[in-house]
């Protein structure tokens, strides 16, 4: 076994131009199946990430409330009934200006929330911070804004929100752009005293909306709709149109799962053509060694009348096949780290925060363990004709 070790690294370091040559094809596979894993890998977190932000932690629902009920308490006590661990109202709300100074902000989107919408999303805080149950003590209206407004809003210009007065509000921090922002100018106003002392009448048939986090293992929105429609009597709700449809209605926010699927069947197709790529370079590597062995018949034979037996040969020629395509394994592993490292680089300002461009162990693995195995499979063959060789012919070339 050791013997057939030494030869096979003696026969790599005598043809380097020949080792080279059949390196080339492994690393583009193995680079491509590195890369697949990779993409893979970087876009589920990228897809878990967003879904996290713009929608929701795993297990979100959005429940949508038609009318206003009388016992609005009520209704939210029965959403955490029901199987909620985290609720929060997020309702847009139509009729409330910002004004910055004396310059009024166009179209606001503005809206309501708890501060509990903090464990349900992952919030991207680029400067300040998230509502706290201090603040529902604030004796003005407390807001979060998303940069876009921030950019918007005068250095140290009184802020004021209203409908039909101005009040004087606070801003306590500002969060990234998001693709769920009710609008390019957007803010988060915290349902507060304060907050809701400011909320013009709400006209009839207008829907509020909440997002619910629950268990994970009880994600059907239909049960958990069955089980909070149990209760709608202590509700108070008015008469609806039997058109519209029931007047709560509750369903999936967060996209994960979809986005992950999407992301697992382009990976599918992307894993076919690196695999074709590498079978290619494992027919470079065959036809490599079926030459090597031809042209190294004498020194085999020389091998062989010296006293080594079959399997050290066996042993020599599958080796230097599997150290051929390991190199190459591990070239393709370097140059995908490098690229990984650049990318992130020119990437990180777009991603979210907890999402970077990194060659994961398991890309590894894939990698160096599929240039392994094709160096296995690409050096049976040769070495299968080595043994077949004769001896004495081998000699008299």
């Amino acid at each position: 076994m050791t013997a057939g070790l030494v030869l096979a690294f003696a026969g790599s370091r005598a043809n380097i131009t020949r080792t080279l040559l059949s390196c080339a094809g492994i690393v583009v596979g193995v680079g491509s199946l590195i890369a697949v894993v990779t993409a893979g890998h970087v876009g589920e977190r990228y897809a878990v990430a967003y879904s996290e932000i713009n929608f929701g932690r795993a297990a979100t629902f959005q429940v949508d409330l038609g009318g206003v009920p009388s016992d609005l308490e009520a209704f939210e006590s029965d959403l955490r009934r029901a199987g909620a661990r985290s609720v929060s109202m997020t309702t847009w709300v139509n009729g409330l200006f910002l004004r910055s100074g004396t310059e009024t902000v166009p179209e606001p989107g503005i809206t309501l929330v708890d501060a509990e919408l903090g464990e349900i999303r992952t919030l991207e805080m680029t400067r300040g911070r998230w509502f706290t149950e201090g603040d529902q003590r604030s004796l003005a209206p407390v807001l979060v804004v998303n940069e876009s407004l921030a950019e918007v809003l005068e250095g140290d210009a009184r802020l004021q929100i209203g409908a039909d007065r101005w009040v004087d509000a606070r801003v306590v921090g500002v969060l990234a752009d998001s693709g769920m922002d009710p609008g390019w100018h957007s803010a988060y106003l915290l349902r507060s005293p304060a907050g809701e002392a400011i909320l013009p009448e709400p006209e009839p048939g207008t829907m509020s909306s909440y997002s619910v986090l629950v268990d994970p293992a009880d994600a059907d929105p239909d049960a958990y709709l069955e089980r909070l429609g149990s209760a709608s009597w202590r509700w108070g709700l008015p008469e609806t149109d039997p058109e519209w449809g029931p007047p709560v209605s509750a369903w999936r926010a967060d996209q994960a799962d979809d986005f992950t699927q999407i992301i697992d069947y382009l990976s599918l197709g992307l894993l076919g053509i690196a695999a074709i790529t590498l079978t290619t370079g494992l027919l470079g590597v065959l036809n490599v060694g079926l030459v090597t062995v031809r042209e190294r018949r004498r020194e085999l034979a020389t091998y062989r009348a010296l006293g080594a037996s079959s399997f050290t040969l066996f042993v020599a020629v599958v080796t230097e096949a599997v150290v051929v395509s390991v190199v190459a394994g591990a070239i393709a592993l370097a140059l995908c780290y490098l690229l990984a490292g650049v990318g992130d680089v020119f990437a990180a300002p777009h991603l979210p925060s907890d999402v970077s461009i990194l060659v994961p162990p398991e890309a590894v693995l894939v990698g160096l363990g599929s240039a392994a195995f094709v160096g296995l499979l690409a050096g049976v063959i040769p070495a299968w004709r080595a043994l077949r060789a004769s001896v004495v012919a081998g000699l008299r070339e």
